[in-house]
């Protein structure tokens, strides 16, 4: 007898779903092991299995390597367009990848305060006694005789016998009374008059002929007042203060004391490799009476270029153009000795200038020469060497950087050399000692100059500026 199996409804499609289940199961050690090394692959062991499979290690990620960058990350290197647009205040970075205090060069601090003019000046004034009027006194009186006035001062009777009737006859008597008259003089008193002379005290202007600077000529023009060969974005001021200008010029009437306060701007083009900016200074002078004065300087307009900009080291070398216009004072406020007006030109300056840039500090350097339009005045050959050194560097602090510094600047004319003209600019070696303080974009800078070269232009400098990056 045949046996027949019935399976239960569906039991054909159960087994399919076993046997695909089995399958699946005995693969999941293959898939694992096939998985990206930055993940755990997990370890399946078929049940089904009749032999036991060995157990799979865990696998640890690699670690990038410090020494090499982020493949993630941008270059710090390569600066953005908005860095390259608003350049950064600091030019190299630091090992962390921010900026450092402070490494590209500061300005220079300038030393020039323009030529000597000979004019005739007051120095004094003398007290002169001059007569004022007069001025008259009875004092007393004096007797004059004007005249005579009569006066009866007594009478004479004279009896006179009239012998009428003939002999032996006795007459009346006849009495005549006849007046003493006297004349008396006639006096006057005239009075007696004093004239006094009165007198009264003026006083003379004392005068003398000087050497001295004029507020308004030459001031706050030279590429190296508060600037340096690097076009930069700022705002800046500044305050100088010449003491004795002159005095060795002038040894009867001493120097003159000079204020300047400079205002000014520059804003770079072509993305930092040049720029263009202005300046105006403010001068007070004093000193001999007559010779003090107030009065706004001529304004000056810089270009600069720079021809060679490397951005990562920050050595730069460049050239520009200082043009100056005679917009400052009047056109015959300073009267030299002979009458006449001083000159008042148009200064053209053209420059060269470098940057040379260390990790510690810096070296840069200007020549100019300063051209005017009128030939009375002097032509000027200039060229300064400045050096700073990186004393102080914080980028996240408050102070920022502490930078000393030290010039030295050389000034010689072509022209107007002899002491006795209207017009003298004397040769000139002035050195200047100041220090930096940078609190992010701002600067703070102070400093003297002294000059090292007789006839000395003046005694002692002191000056202070401030600088606003943006």
């Amino acid at each position: 007898m045949r046996r027949f199996r019935i399976d239960p409804p569906g039991g054909v499609a159960m087994q399919l779903r076993m046997k695909t289940a089995v399958l699946a199961f005995s693969l999941l050690p293959a898939a694992a092991q096939a998985q990206p090394l930055d993940r755990l692959p997990a370890s399946f062991i078929s049940v089904f299995e009749q032999e036991a499979q060995p157990k799979q290690p865990p696998v640890v990620p690699k670690q990038p390597d410090p020494k090499l960058p982020d493949p993630k990350l941008p270059d710090p290197k390569t600066p953005s367009p908005v860095d390259r647009l608003l350049p950064p205040e600091f030019g190299r970075l630091t090992e962390a990848g921010g900026f450092a205090a402070r490494s590209y060069n500061e300005n220079f601090d300038g030393d020039n305060i323009g030529g000597f003019y000979r004019r005739t000046v007051v120095v004094g004034y003398d007290p002169v006694t001059v007569p004022t009027g007069f001025t008259q006194q009875i004092v007393g009186t004096t007797q004059r005789q004007v005249g005579t006035t009569p006066r009866v001062i007594g009478f004479n009777r004279t009896i006179v016998i009239s012998q009428e009737g003939g002999s032996g006859g006795s007459g009346q008597p006849i009495v005549i009374t006849t007046p003493v008259v006297v004349q008396d003089p006639v006096f006057v008193l005239d009075p007696v008059i004093a004239t006094t002379q009165t007198t009264g005290t003026v006083y003379v202007p004392r005068t003398a002929q000087v050497l001295l600077p004029a507020a308004s000529r030459y001031s706050g023009i030279q590429i190296t007042d508060n600037d340096s060969p690097r076009p930069t974005d700022r705002l800046y001021f500044g305050y100088q203060f010449y003491s004795n200008a002159g005095y060795s010029l002038n040894p009867d009437t001493g120097g003159s004391d000079v204020q300047r306060q400079m205002a000014g701007f520059e804003y770079t083009l072509l993305d930092g490799d040049a720029s263009i900016g202005m300046r105006l200074p403010y001068i007070q002078q004093y000193g001999p009476v007559g010779y003090a004065s107030q009065t706004v300087g001529d304004l000056s307009v810089l270009f600069k270029y720079a021809f060679y900009n490397d951005l990562e080291t920050g050595n730069l070398a460049s050239a520009g153009l200082v043009v100056t216009t005679p917009t400052g004072g009047g056109g015959g406020d300073v009267i030299l000795l002979d009458g006449s007006a001083a000159p008042h030109s148009t200064l053209f300056q053209p420059w060269l200038g470098f940057v040379r840039m260390f990790d510690a500090g810096y070296v840069q350097g200007i020549t100019n020469l300063i051209v005017p339009t009128d030939s009375r005045d002097p032509t000027v050959y200039g060229a300064s060497l400045g050096v700073g050194y990186f004393a102080y560097q914080n980028p996240t602090g408050i102070l920022t950087g502490v930078i000393p510094r030290a010039e030295v600047h050389l000034r010689t004319p072509f022209n107007q050399r002899d002491p006795n003209g209207l017009v003298y600019f004397p040769d000139q070696v002035n050195v200047n000692g100041g220090l930096t303080l940078r609190f992010g974009r701002t600067a703070l800078n102070a400093g003297v100059s002294v000059p090292v070269v007789g006839p000395r232009p003046w005694a002692v400098e002191a000056m202070s500026f401030l600088n606003v990056s943006f």
